[in-house]
């Protein structure tokens, strides 16, 4: 219930199988989705079937964004990992925010920091190599973890295989198998159990040319 208003807002849970898709292009669901745990992915096809990630959504990241503006699902939203989500009814978020326009600023700071991370991907893919790639893609996701408070200082989950690794760095899987056991063979990083550990930090950021202030 909303104490200010006096009206229940409308929130569903739900939970998506992984490889399921959260959101399909075309269809207008009507609702956005917050999620609340596991990982999924936003995703194109290029005309010769090949995937492109766009984005690797984790706990706390909003699937189904673009539904404030646009009516239907242009992108579309799969499960990596099972998902369990709060669904939250559109036309009632932008009632809301017409009374609370707080709202409004805290969905635009989201959707401002999501386009400051498309436009790093966009250098990584057309001025990086492989190695600064990867190292770069490591350090933002336990920089996004560690802000949630879902990683330690030199740990992380990382539920991700290699095929979407290859697809969000524009690399191929051999690619990436390469450069990941390149880099635990020289200690700086080891993935056992679906969980990653930073062994060498300097190093890491080193290879990404992320310089600590």
């Amino acid at each position: 219930m909303d104490a200010r208003s006096g009206r229940k807002r409308h929130k569903t849970e739900i939970t998506i199988r992984a490889r399921h898709q959260i959101f399909r292009p075309g269809e207008a669901p009507g609702r956005i989705a917050v999620i609340r745990s596991g990982w999924a992915t936003r995703f194109t096809h290029v005309p010769d079937g090949r995937r492109q990630v766009l984005s690797i959504l984790v706990p706390g990241d909003i699937a189904g964004a673009e539904l404030v503006v646009y009516p239907t699902i242009r992108v579309p939203v799969q499960a990596l990992t099972d998902v369990t989500c709060c669904s939250f009814d559109v036309a009632e978020l932008k009632e809301i925010g017409t009374e609370d326009p707080s709202l409004i600023w805290s969905f635009l700071g989201i959707c401002i920091s999501g386009r400051k991370d498309t436009e790093a991907r966009l250098v990584d893919l057309g001025r990086r190599n492989a190695e600064q790639r990867l190292a770069r893609f490591i350090a933002e996701l336990h920089r996004r973890l560690t802000r949630r408070g879902l990683a330690d200082e030199n740990s992380m989950p990382f539920p991700l295989r290699q095929q979407a690794i290859a697809d969000t760095l524009g690399l191929t899987q051999v690619h990436v198998s390469r450069v990941m056991s390149n880099f635990r063979e020289r200690n700086i990083v080891k993935v056992v159990g679906g969980r990653l550990s930073i062994l060498d930090m300097d190093a890491l950021f080193n290879i990404a040319e992320i310089y600590r202030r």
